[in-house]
C-alpha cells in the first residue's frame, strides 16, 4: 500500500475517535436514564398509507423541483455575491480555474441544501397532515428516546470501521486495476473559510440525514414492504413487486451516470435481489424491501466506488428502521457516519 494509504486511514481513524468522543458519552447519559426495556425492540408491522403515486410525487418536490428553486431564489436574489462578493466565481466563468468552479458550485449547492430544507420538511409535514389527518407518524418508534440514543451509537460504533474499510478496500482494489476513485464533491471545500466548513459540517450531519432517511427509510421503505389485505393472507402481487420497482429506479440511476462500474454493480445487485426472491422466507417482505431501498441509497451517491459501502450502510439502517419502527435510530446513525467524513474532510484542509 502507499504511503499515502496510511496516511488517510491514519487520519481517518482520528477523525472517528473525535466523533466517538462525543457521541459515547452522550450515549452512556442516555444509557442511564433510559427505562428498563429491552436493548432491540420487537419485530411489529409499521403500515402506512400512502401510495406509490403520492410517493413519485412527493420525491419530485422534495428532491427535484425544491432544491434547484432554492437555489435560484439565492442567485437572483444576491445572497451569494452579498456572503462571498466577487471571491465566488460565476457559474459558467471562462476565466476561473477548474477547481474553483468545481468549489463554487459545491459551495452553492450547500448552501441551497441548507435553505431548502426547512421547505422540504414543511412540505412533507403539510402533505401528510392535509392528506391523511388521522395518521399517526412513527418517528422514535417503539422505546424510549433514551434506548434509541444508546442504540444509535452502539450500531454506529460497528457500523462505521466496517463500512470505511470495505469503502478503503474498494478504492484500493480499484487503484490496482488502474482505476483512480473518483474525488468527492465535498473534497473541493478542503481549506475554506469556517463559514463554509459550518455549511459543510450542517448539511453532512444535520441536512442529508434527515432529508435521505425520511424519503428512504421513512416514506419508501415503509411502502415498500407493504401491508397485508389481511392477517396471515400475504400481500397482493403488485403490492409485493414493490421492490423490484424501486430496484428498476436503482438501475436506471445507474445508467444515468454512464460508467460501466455502476451498471455492473447494479447488474449485481439485481442478481442479489432475485436470489433473496427465491430463497428468503421468514420476514421475505421486509428483507426484500432493506435491500432494495439500500441499493437505491447506494446508487442514488454517483462518486464511484462509494455506492458499494453506501448499500452495506443502507442495508444497517434499513434493517435499524424496520425493528425499531422509527427514523430516530437510522437519523442518528447516518448524521454521526456523516459527521466522520466531515471531519475528516476539514481536518485534511488544517493538516
Amino acid at each position: 500500500m502507499p504511503a499515502e494509504f496510511w496516511t488517510e486511514a491514519a487520519r481517518m481513524t482520528t477523525s472517528g475517535l473525535l466523533v466517538a468522543a462525543v457521541a459515547v458519552p452522550v450515549a452512556l447519559v442516555a444509557r442511564a436514564v433510559r427505562p428498563r426495556e429491552p436493548f432491540l425492540p420487537r419485530w411489529k408491522p409499521w403500515p402506512v398509507p400512502w401510495n406509490g403515486f403520492e410517493l413519485m410525487v412527493v420525491f419530485l418536490i422534495v428532491a427535484f423541483i425544491v432544491p434547484p428553486l432554492v437555489h435560484q431564489l439565492l442567485s437572483t436574489g444576491g445572497f451569494y455575491s452579498a456572503v462571498y462578493g466577487d471571491t465566488l466565481p460565476a457559474p459558467r466563468a471562462k476565466d476561473a480555474a477548474p477547481d474553483a468552479l468545481k468549489s463554487a458550485n459545491t459551495l452553492r449547492m450547500l448552501w441551497a441544501s441548507v435553505f431548502a430544507l426547512p421547505l422540504q420538511l414543511g412540505a412533507l409535514w403539510f402533505a401528510l397532515r392535509a392528506r391523511y389527518p388521522a395518521w399517526i407518524p412513527q418517528l422514535v418508534g417503539y422505546g424510549s428516546s433514551a434506548g434509541k440514543v444508546v442504540l444509535a451509537v452502539v450500531a454506529w460504533l460497528v457500523l462505521t470501521p466496517l463500512v470505511l474499510s470495505l469503502h478503503a478496500g474498494v478504492n484500493a482494489i480499484s487503484q490496482g486495476q488502474g482505476a483512480q476513485p473518483e474525488t468527492h464533491a465535498l473534497a473541493q471545500l478542503v481549506g475554506r473559510p469556517a463559514l463554509d466548513q459550518a455549511v459543510l459540517m450542517f448539511e453532512a450531519c444535520v441536512g442529508a440525514p434527515l432529508r435521505e432517511e425520511l424519503l428512504i427509510r421513512g416514506l419508501l421503505l415503509a411502502w415498500c414492504v407493504g401491508r397485508m389485505r389481511v392477517p396471515g393472507a400475504g400481500v397482493a402481487p403488485l403490492t409485493a413487486a414493490r421492490p423490484w420497482l424501486v430496484m428498476l429506479v436503482a438501475v436506471a440511476l445507474a445508467a444515468s451516470s454512464e460508467k460501466r462500474a455502476p451498471v455492473i454493480f447494479a447488474g449485481v445487485l439485481v442478481a442479489g435481489l432475485a436470489v433473496l426472491w427465491r430463497f428468503k422466507r421468514t420476514g421475505a417482505r421486509r428483507a426484500r424491501a432493506v435491500y432494495a431501498t439500500a441499493a437505491l441509497f447506494g446508487l442514488m451517491h454517483p462518486t464511484w466506488p462509494t455506492p458499494i459501502p453506501l448499500f452495506v450502510l443502507g442495508l444497517a439502517l434499513g434493517w435499524l428502521a424496520v425493528r425499531t419502527n422509527g427514523l430516530i435510530v437510522p437519523v442518528l446513525v447516518h448524521a454521526l457516519f456523516n459527521a466522520v467524513s466531515a471531519v475528516f474532510v476539514l481536518r485534511s484542509g488544517a493538516g
